[in-house]
């Protein structure tokens, strides 16, 4: 089995942070497995978050890694790498992942997988989601289901798509209304301003996400 850390070391990843690189011309359209991309949430007043994690946990509920919606675009703790999902055979370099697909998204700088299970999330009350394991394996709550807002067959950059927790069937979510703050996250708060991350049931505003930033790997 091949490490995550052996993966990442053929890439200098933590040097992208506001444009793509594209390894390929080839259908350059399309998100691909092994590409490292960034994950964004856009509010009603347009304000831009991204996906994103780092060696803080939360300090309730599952008590693991704490992932948020970070409103800073250049942070490398914004990058996931795209993966198959969890037990599956390992997917091909640069093969477009098809809507309805199972894969893992694993947090670059950490290692850790997005994950998610039945428990609260600390703000919203919603589902908490964390991110868990280490050297990219970690078990099958670590499964999502990317899903398309619109129409297409298999996902593109730019266009939004929901993303679905396979065991729970609850989609990932953020929103300026759970933010953390010096009121409900202390004076030194390591993630002031952030969004908090959740699961949702609903498929609506809160819950879409698209990227167009990162290093997309293309046969």
């Amino acid at each position: 089995m091949v490490k995550l850390s052996t993966i990442l070391s053929a890439f200098s990843i933590a040097s992208v942070a506001t444009h793509s690189l594209v390894l390929a011309d080839e259908d350059s359209e399309f998100v691909t497995c092994g590409s490292a991309i960034k994950l964004s949430h856009t509010e009603r007043n347009g304000a831009e978050y991204f996906l994103s994690s780092g060696g803080h946990r939360i300090n309730a509920g599952s008590g693991q890694q704490l992932v948020t919606s970070s409103p800073h675009k250049n942070d490398s703790s914004t990058l996931w790498l795209i993966r198959e999902g969890h037990g599956m055979e390992p997917c091909e370099p640069g093969s477009k992942i098809a809507y309805g697909s199972k894969i893992r998204l694993s947090h670059v700088d950490t290692g850790a997988n997005l994950h998610s299970h039945h428990v609260r999330s600390p703000l919203s009350q919603q589902q908490e989601v964390t991110a868990f394991g280490e050297d990219g394996e970690g078990d099958a709550g670590d499964d999502w289901i990317v899903n398309a807002v619109r129409s297409g067959t298999h996902w593109k950059k730019d266009a939004e798509v929901f993303i679905q927790h396979d065991a729970t069937r609850k989609h990932l979510g953020c929103t300026e209304q759970a933010k953390f703050s010096m009121n409900n996250c202390g004076r030194q708060c390591p993630v002031m301003n952030h969004l908090e991350v959740f699961g949702r049931q609903e498929k609506d505003a809160f819950t879409k996400w698209k990227t167009n930033v990162g290093i997309f790997i293309h046969k």
